[in-house]
């Protein structure tokens, strides 16, 4: 047997450049549950621990988000009695890749600015502008309610696909808490892909994977639907002992073609391709 191969510039670019759409495949899949009268599951999401601190002077503090969500639009807290009520504090995000990496930066930054006695100092927000607290710091935004924001903080078990616990406490103070919130719960599949590979004299057999995860996301204000892609081992850090709870949906590998949905619960849609006609499911507006 020989092989010849031509200029890879004339190869057909269809098969490396087919791509699902998350969005058709979630709307498909939507679609299916509401034809069987099912509803998709929610999966508990680890949360991250979070810094809140007050701004107890007489000044505005101004800052831009490390994160960069808002572009070059600058964070402005107010001090007490100009906040129109939108709250004095800012909510700090921390650097760390589990929620002890993340607690433990909290503290370091309490001890490294006194931010339990100055709350949202001049000091720290200068820190922020220069860069200086990025080591432990990977986002900062406000304006919040230091009191609303303080009770949502609690004592949080979180176990680890791998059955590792973490327990975080809060730390509650006047000016200056940090520490983890209840897990949120959220709309996500996991999808795999149908592949079959056959030899030259053998059946042909079902490739094996985990498949991509699908989390759906609403924007609170408009409340628009969007789905993000997140691959297997850092779904598994997201979702820890949850994991594999999520719901499995299976889609033939380069199609749209959903043949079961599989809720994680008990319910299962088999032949889910029958619920959806080719080209039909609604999109995403």
């Amino acid at each position: 047997m020989s092989l010849q191969m031509d200029d890879p510039k004339s190869w057909p670019k269809s098969w490396d450049e087919k791509v699902s759409a998350a969005d058709d495949l979630y709307w498909r899949v939507k679609l299916i549950l509401q034809t069987v009268g099912a509803e998709l599951p929610k999966t508990p999401r680890r949360p991250d621990v979070r810094l809140i601190l007050d701004n107890i002077s007489p000044h505005h503090r101004i800052f831009r988000n490390p994160a960069k969500h808002a572009g070059d639009k600058a964070e402005k807290i107010a001090p007490k009695g100009q906040d129109n009520g939108k709250g004095t504090a800012v909510m700090v995000m921390l650097q760390g890749k589990t929620l002890t990496e993340q607690f433990e930066n909290a503290a370091k930054l309490v001890k490294r600015y006194n931010l339990d006695k100055e709350g949202l100092s001049e000091k720290f927000v200068q820190a922020l502008e220069s860069g200086e607290a990025l080591d432990l710091v990977s986002e900062a935004y406000g304006p919040s309610d230091i009191q609303a924001q303080s009770d949502k903080l609690v004592e949080l078990e979180w176990t680890h696909d791998n059955g590792q616990k973490e327990v975080i406490k809060p730390v509650k103070g006047a000016v200056c808490s940090y520490g983890a919130r209840t897990a949120e719960k959220q709309l996500a599949f996991r999808t795999v892909f149908e592949q079959r590979v056959q030899g030259t004299r053998t059946i042909a057999e079902l490739a094996q994977g985990e498949g991509m995860v699908v989390a759906v996301s609403q924007d609170w204000e408009t409340k628009e639907e969007s789905t993000r892609p997140i691959v297997p081992s850092v779904a598994r850090d997201f979702y820890g002992e949850h994991y594999n709870a999520i719901p499995v949906v299976n889609v033939i590998a380069g199609t749209e073609t959903i043949t079961l949905v599989d809720l994680k619960n008990g319910q299962q849609i088999e032949r889910a391709v029958d619920y959806v006609l080719k080209g039909n499911a609604p999109k995403i507006a």
